[in-house]
C-alpha cells in the first residue's frame, strides 16, 4: 500500500487499502492552488472606491456572488482608521477569483452540484501563475470513482484518475478470492478421486487372490495403504467429499471446499466494506460540502453578513452647504468595526489569506465528520472478520500417518506378539479349568469304583463265611479291620484333596494354607490377578490388565483406560460417565490429576506428572520407566506376577511342579490300595483300571502346556479373495496363466506400474524372499478387520504366516520343473508349516526382489 495519505486519515486509509488506489495527503491538496500571497483556493485584490453612504439593498447590488464580470465574488467594506467613531472614512472594495473551479458555458466559475465528480490537472492562470488541481480532484472524486471501478469491473487493475495510476504490485483483484478457493476445490478432488483409486489398489494387493504376494508385495501394500490413509485425511480437512458452501462468490460460483468456501466469505466482506465506503462518499457529496471551494464561499457570505451588519450602517454622511459649494464628508459613529474579530483588518491582505485557510479547515471538518467515521468502523469490521476467517488457514494441512517402513514393522510385530501372549494366557486357562473338572470327575468315579468294590468282597467273604465258619471268621475280621483302614486312608486323601484352609497340600484348599497345590501356583502366575500396580505422583495407580489396555485410578474416583490395539482412551468420570476419545501417534491426552499421556510413535505411552515426573509404559512388554524431578530413573515391571511368561509353568512358585498336577503322585505313591491281601483283589480289576483314575484326560490335557499352542506362530490357509492390482475383486489367476496388465494409471505413477512382477508370465516355481529377518519373520500384516469410518480409527492388515516362518498362498509353490498344482485348476490346496519343501533352495528366483532392511529393490524380474 502506498505511504501517501495522512497517518490520521483514515477515510484515504481504506480508500487506498480496499481499492489500491493512492489517496494523496489532504495536507498537501491545496498548495498549487495558493495565490502569490499563499491564499489558498483564490485570489484577489483590495481596490479603493469613491465614498459613499449605501444601504443594505446598495450593498447586496455591489457585493456578493458572480456581481461582475472579471471577478467570481465582490465585497464592499468601509474603513476609518480603527474601530468606533472616527472622520475620514475610506471605501475599499474586494475583488475575489476562485482557483482551481470548473467553469459554466459562459466561462464563468461554479461550483460542483450534488454529487458531482471533477477531474483536474496542471494549468496557467490569468496572469501566467502555474496552478494544478490534480490532487484535489483525486482525492475528492479519484476515491468514488476507485470504488465504482472495483465493485463494477471486480478488478482496479489499469485504473487511473486525474493522472494518478493504480499501480499493478497495488490493484485489488476480487477475482483473487474466486481463483484461490477454486484452487483448493481442484486439491480436494485430486485427494478424493486419486483416495478411490489408492483403494481399488489397496483391495487388490491385499487379497488372498493378488498376483503379488511376499514380503516386499506386503511393503509395497502398506505404502499404498498409508498413502491412500493420508488422502483421506486431506478430503476430511478440506471439508469432505460431499461438502456444502455456505457461501458463493460475486460471480456466482459456490466452491466445494472448506476453505474455498472460506475465501468466498471473506470476499463478500470486503464487497460489503466497499458499499458501505461508497455510500458514505455518496451522502458526503450529496451535502455539495465535497466542494471545498464552497467552504470559501459560505465564509465570505458570512462575511458580507458581517460587514452589513457591523460596518456598513455605522456610516454617517454630512453635507455643508457654501453659496454654492455643497461639501459632504463622511464619518463613523460608536458600533462601527473595521477588524473583524477572526481575521483582523479587512484592509489587510493577511486577514483575507486568513480567510482561506479558515475554508480549508471547514472542509476538512466536513470530511472527518461524514467520511472517517464509516472509514474506520469499516476497517475494524474486516479486520474483525478476516481474522476469524484468517485461522482457517493457520494451520497447513497436516499428514495423518509419518511412519517409516521399519517403525511400522516393530509396531506390527509387538502386537503380534501381545495379541499370541494372549491367546496362550487364555490357552493356558481353559487347559487348567477342563483339567480340574476331569480331576474332580475322575475322583467321583473313584469313590464309586470302591464301594462297588467294598460290596464285591463283602459278597465273596459272606460266601467264605459259610464254608469255613470258624476258621475263616478270623480273616473274615482281620479283611474287615483292613477294609476299614481302607476306608480312613481314602477318606484322609479326600480331605487332603478337598480339605480345608491349612490342612496341607490340597487341590482346592486355602491359597493361604501351606503348599496349596493349585490356586496358589495360578496366583503365582498373575492369571488371577492384576500383576504390580505403579503409584504415580498424586496418588493414582496404574495398572496392566489381562486383555492387554492399561488403567490408571485417580484419587477423585476417576479412571482412564487405554487400548493399545484400537487406540482408544476410556474416561470413567467419579459420577459413572464414560467418554471415549481416540490417540493417534503424537497425540496427547489431558489426564483428571492434571498430567498428560502422550502416544508414541512406537507404541509406548508417555505420561508427563504436573511435578516433573515422566513415566514411559510399554503396553506390549509391561515395562514401565519412570524418570524423576531429580533426574532418577526407575523401572517397574507391571507383569511382575507372569515371571517369564507360559514358560514358568514348569516351574510353578512355592516349590510346586506341574508333574505334580500330571502325575498325581499322592495317588501312584505306596499305599494301602497296593499293599495286603488287597493286591490279589478286585483292586486290580479292570473297573480301576479303566476308571478315571488311568483315563488320561488329566495329562493329556496338560500336554497341551509345552506343545504348539504356546508358540508364537500360526497357521493360515484362508485363500485370498481379491484380485489384480487395478480391479477390486477380480478372480485369481489360474496356475500357469498370465494376469491381465492393469489398466488404471496411479497418482504416483500414471499408465500403471510397468515391470511389476506377478502381472506378467510368472511360474508356479517362484518363492518368496526372507528379507526382514535371518528366520524369515512375518510380513506387513495383511488387513482382516476394517473398523467403521465413523470411528476415526484406521483399517488394520495382517498377515499370518505358517510356522515355517513362509507367507502362506492359495497357490502352493512346487520344484523347479514340477507337474504343477495337484489340485488342479482353480482347486483350493493348503500348505502346512511342517510340509517338507525340499526343492526350495537358495538359488530360485525370487517373485520380487528387495533390499536388505525390507525395502523392495526391484518390481518384476
Amino acid at each position: 500500500m502506498p505511504a501517501t495519505n495522512d497517518a490520521d486519515d483514515y477515510w484515504g486509509k481504506a480508500v487506498t487499502l480496499y481499492t489500491g488506489f493512492p489517496m494523496p495527503s489532504r495536507k498537501t491538496l491545496f498548495d498549487k492552488l495558493k495565490s502569490k500571497e499563499g491564499i489558498p483556493l483564490f485570489r484577489m485584490d483590495i481596490q479603493s472606491m469613491s465614498v459613499r453612504a449605501v444601504t443594505a439593498e446598495d450593498y447586496s447590488a455591489i457585493s456578493g456572488w458572480m456581481k461582475h464580470d472579471g471577478e467570481d465574488y465582490d465585497l464592499v467594506f468601509y474603513t476609518a482608521g480603527g474601530d468606533g467613531a472616527h472622520s475620514g472614512v475610506e471605501m475599499h472594495r474586494a475583488r475575489i477569483v476562485l482557483i482551481g473551479v470548473p467553469v459554466d458555458s459562459n466561462s464563468r466559475a461554479r461550483l460542483l452540484d450534488a454529487g458531482e465528480m471533477i477531474s483536474g490537472g496542471a494549468f496557467t492562470g490569468h496572469y501566467g501563475d502555474q496552478w494544478d488541481s490534480g490532487p484535489m480532484s483525486q482525492y475528492v472524486s479519484g476515491a468514488k470513482a476507485a470504488l465504482d471501478k472495483l465493485l463494477a469491473d471486480h478488478t482496479t487493475r489499469g485504473f487511473s484518475y486525474s493522472g494518478l495510476p493504480v499501480a499493478d504490485a497495488e490493484a485489488v483483484d476480487l477475482n483473487s478470492f474466486e481463483r484461490t478457493a477454486l484452487a483448493f476445490d481442484r486439491a480436494a478432488k485430486f485427494f478424493i478421486d486419486h483416495a478411490k483409486i489408492l483403494e481399488q489398489w489397496e483391495t487388490s494387493l491385499g487379497s488372498e487372490q493378488a498376483s503379488w504376494k511376499g514380503q516386499a508385495a506386503g511393503v509395497f501394500w502398506h505404502l499404498v495403504h498409508q498413502l491412500r490413509k493420508n488422502y483421506d485425511s486431506y478430503v476430511e480437512q478440506l471439508g469432505g467429499a460431499d461438502y456444502h458452501a455456505a457461501h458463493t462468490t460475486v460471480n456466482g460460483v459456490s466452491p466445494k471446499s472448506k476453505f474455498g468456501d472460506t475465501l468466498a466469505m471473506a470476499q463478500q466482506q470486503l464487497v460489503a466494506e466497499i458499499t458501505n465506503l461508497q455510500n458514505a462518499w455518496t451522502t458526503w457529496a450529496g451535502s455539495r460540502e465535497h466542494d471545498p471551494h464552497r467552504s470559501v464561499l459560505e465564509l465570505l457570505d458570512e462575511l458580507s453578513a458581517w460587514v452589513l451588519t457591523n460596518n456598513v450602517p455605522y456610516i454617517d454622511e454630512t453635507t455643508s452647504y457654501g453659496g454654492e459649494t455643497t461639501v459632504t464628508s463622511y464619518s463613523t459613529r460608536a458600533g462601527f468595526l473595521e477588524n473583524h474579530p477572526v481575521y483582523g483588518n479587512l484592509n489587510d491582505i493577511q486577514s483575507w489569506k486568513k480567510l482561506g485557510e479558515t475554508a480549508v479547515t471547514r472542509w476538512n471538518n466536513y470530511v472527518n465528520q461524514q467520511l472517517v467515521p464509516v472509514a474506520t468502523q469499516s476497517l475494524s469490521t474486516l479486520n474483525g472478520n478476516w481474522i476469524d476467517a484468517g485461522t482457517e488457514f493457520e494451520d497447513p494441512l497436516k499428514t495423518k500417518d509419518t511412519t517409516s517402513l521399519s517403525e511400522s514393522y516393530q509396531q506390527e510385530q509387538n502386537q503380534l506378539n501381545q495379541e499370541q501372549l494372549n491367546q496362550n494366557q487364555q490357552n493356558l486357562n481353559d487347559i487348567l479349568n477342563n483339567n480340574q473338572q476331569n480331576l474332580n470327575d475322575g475322583l467321583n468315579n473313584l469313590g464309586n469304583n470302591l464301594n462297588n468294590l467294598g460290596n464285591n468282597l463283602n459278597d465273596g467273604l459272606g460266601n467264605i463265611g459259610d464254608g469255613l465258619n470258624n476258621g475263616l471268621g478270623n480273616f473274615t475280621n482281620g479283611l474287615n479291620n483292613s477294609l476299614g483302614d481302607l476306608g480312613n486312608n481314602f477318606h484322609t486323601l479326600s480331605s487332603n484333596l478337598n480339605g480345608p484352609p491349612g490342612s496341607g497340600p490340597t487341590l482346592n484348599g486355602d491359597p493361604g494354607g501351606p503348599n496349596p497345590l493349585l490356586n496358589n501356583p495360578l496366583n503365582h502366575l498373575g492369571l488371577n490377578d492384576g500383576g504390580n500396580p505403579l503409584t504415580n505422583p498424586g496418588g493414582g495407580t496404574t495398572r496392566l490388565n489381562a486383555d492387554g489396555t492399561l488403567t490408571t485410578d485417580y484419587p477423585d474416583g476417576s479412571s482412564t483406560t487405554f487400548n493399545p490395539a484400537t487406540g482408544a482412551m476410556t474416561t470413567t468420570s467419579p459420577g459413572g460417565k464414560v467418554t471415549t476419545s481416540r490417540l493417534n501417534a503424537g497425540d496427547s491426552f489431558t489426564n483428571p490429576d492434571g498430567s498428560t499421556t502422550t502416544l508414541n510413535a512406537d507404541g509406548t505411552l508417555t505420561t508427563k506428572f504436573p511435578d516433573g515426573t515422566s513415566t514411559t509404559v510399554d503396553p506390549a512388554t509391561g515395562s514401565a520407566t519412570t524418570t524423576h524431578p531429580d533426574g532418577s530413573v526407575t523401572t517397574t515391571d507391571l507383569n511382575a506376577g507372569l515371571g517369564s511368561g507360559a514358560d514358568d509353568l514348569s516351574h510353578l512358585t512355592d516349590g510346586h511342579s506341574t508333574g505334580g498336577l500330571n502325575g498325581l503322585d499322592g495317588l501312584n505313591a505306596p499305599s494301602s490300595l497296593h499293599s495286603g491281601g488287597l493286591n490279589p483283589g478286585s483292586l486290580d480289576s479292570a473297573s480301576l483300571h479303566s476308571g478315571s483314575l488311568n483315563s488320561g484326560s488329566l495329562n493329556s490335557g496338560l500336554d497341551g502346556l509345552h506343545g504348539d499352542d504356546l508358540a508364537f506362530e500360526d497357521y493360515d490357509s484362508t485363500p485370498f479373495t481379491g484380485g489384480a492390482l487395478g480391479a477390486p475383486g477380480g478372480a485369481a489367476l489360474a496356475a500357469g496363466s498370465a494376469a491381465a496388465p492393469p489398466t488404471g494409471g496411479t497418482p504416483l505413477n500414471p499408465g500403471g506400474l510397468g515391470g511389476m512382477g506377478g502381472a506378467g508370465n510368472q511360474s508356479n516355481n517362484e518363492r518368496v524372499r526372507k528379507v526382514l529377518d535371518e528366520t524369515g519373520g512375518a510380513s506387513l500384516r495383511r488387513p482382516t478387520v476394517s473398523r467403521a469410518a465413523s470411528g476415526g480409527e484406521e483399517e488394520e492388515r495382517e498377515m499370518v504366516l505358517t510356522r515355517g516362518s513362509t507367507p502362506t498362498t492359495s497357490s502352493p509353490y512346487y520344484p523347479m520343473g514340477g507337474g504343477g498344482s495337484p489340485a488342479g485348476q482353480g482347486a483350493q490346496s493348503t500348505e502346512s508349516g511342517d510340509r517338507e519343501r525340499s526343492s526350495w533352495v537358495p538359488e530360485d528366483e525370487d517373485v520380487w526382489g528387495t533390499d536388505e532392511g525390507g525395502a523392495p529393490a526391484v518390481i518384476g524380474r
